[in-house]
């Protein structure tokens, strides 16, 4: 994570050097990012950049921090119901990373690039901050929704919260070219997701998949097929 002295650096600077990065790692990802295109960006020098982080994974971490709050303040902005089953709050996670996609397509990428570099490397994820829609994350849902009787007792967690994980990250953007015209709204709040009916068919759709396989019912895995 930075360094005492990149967080005691003015806002500007800080901003201008994150912002190289963000640039960096969305256009080449982790392993094609370079230091001397990041300070060239960043107009810093060289020897600077090292006072600051450590190296590429330092700032990327760095990075996937920032996404982290902006998501997290996207979701507290995206207000729901409490009481909520585990498919309702999942059906809301998913609206949170469409608007995210959306809004912040950038930081969306870098964190699409993080969830791929752990399922190489899972070690990765538990050495660093969970993200948000990784298998750790998704592991930690599943498990509670066991106790709560939401998910099945037979379903493997593991592979569900690949699974999960996948479609968090991957599917998502699916969604996003099948909204059309109505992306743009969505992005620019014209449009209230929780309202949009072209949205909440697309997730209907996406959550009886979803929910079929994990339901603790087993009547409806067979109501499903049998439609």
């Amino acid at each position: 994570m930075p360094t005492k002295t990149f967080l005691n650096l003015p806002q500007h600077k800080r901003a201008k050097i994150e912002s190289a990065a963000v640039q960096e790692f969305a256009q080449k990802g982790l392993r094609g990012a370079s230091v001397n295109s990041l300070v060239e960006n960043s107009g810093i020098a060289k020897g600077s950049y090292y006072q600051y982080f450590s190296g590429m994974e330092d700032i990327f971490q760095h990075i996937l921090t920032i996404a982290r709050q902006k998501k997290l303040a996207l979701a507290n902005a995206l207000s729901s119901s409490n009481g909520r089953d585990m498919f309702a709050y999942l059906r809301w996670l998913f609206q949170v990373e469409i608007l995210f996609e959306l809004r912040e397509p950038e930081l969306a990428a870098i964190e699409h690039e993080a969830f791929l570099e752990s399922l190489k490397a899972p070690e990765t994820e538990t050495e660093n901050a969970p993200l948000i829609g990784g298998s750790s994350f998704f592991n930690e849902f599943l498990a509670q929704g066991i106790l709560a009787d939401d998910v099945a007792t037979w379903v493997d967690t593991k592979l569900a919260a690949h699974l999960l994980g996948a479609v968090y990250h991957l599917v998502n953007r699916q969604l996003i070219a099948r909204l059309g015209e109505n992306a743009e709204a969505l992005r620019t709040g014209k449009i209230d997701i929780r309202e949009d009916p072209l949205t909440q068919s697309l997730l209907d759709n996406l959550m009886d998949l979803l929910e079929a396989g994990l339901s603790r019912e087993p009547a409806i895995r067979k109501d499903f097929y049998s439609k």
